[in-house]
């Protein structure tokens, strides 16, 4: 996984997703909501959405990768729009990687990524 696809359009850190790990805590909380947990997978954005992706239909990947060839949400000159506004939804994490989103904004895409490869460093 290149710097570049190590994460979401959406900020979210894929090498530490409970989804792209197959965590047993993620696998069985999808199978207590009567979902198999051999279609939980997800190698990252950038991925085959048909074969391997968590949410082949995600509004901001569309919009992002595909309606506006960018890598990321914090590039466009809309972000944070609606879409994501909607994503968020209740869920932390969601709110997390918008403000990290946020961050790319202020710092660009290359200084972003470094200091997120530098964070996962000393954490890991």
């Amino acid at each position: 996984m290149d710097d570049r696809t190590r994460f979401g359009i959406c900020g979210l850190d894929c090498v530490n997703c409970s989804i792209h790990l197959r965590t047993q805590e993620e696998l069985t909380y999808w199978k207590s909501q009567n979902v198999n947990p051999d279609t939980i997978a997800c190698n990252g954005c950038r991925s085959d959405r048909n074969d391997c992706h968590w949410s082949g239909d995600c509004v901001l990947l569309n919009c992002c990768l595909y309606e506006r060839a960018l890598d990321f949400c914090g590039e466009c000159p809309d972000f944070p729009c609606n879409k994501v506004s909607e994503w968020i939804g209740k869920w932390e994490h969601h709110r997390i990687a918008v403000e990290k989103m946020k961050e790319m904004k202020a710092v660009g895409k290359d200084n972003w990524i470094k200091q997120r490869l530098i964070e996962a460093a000393r954490h890991g």
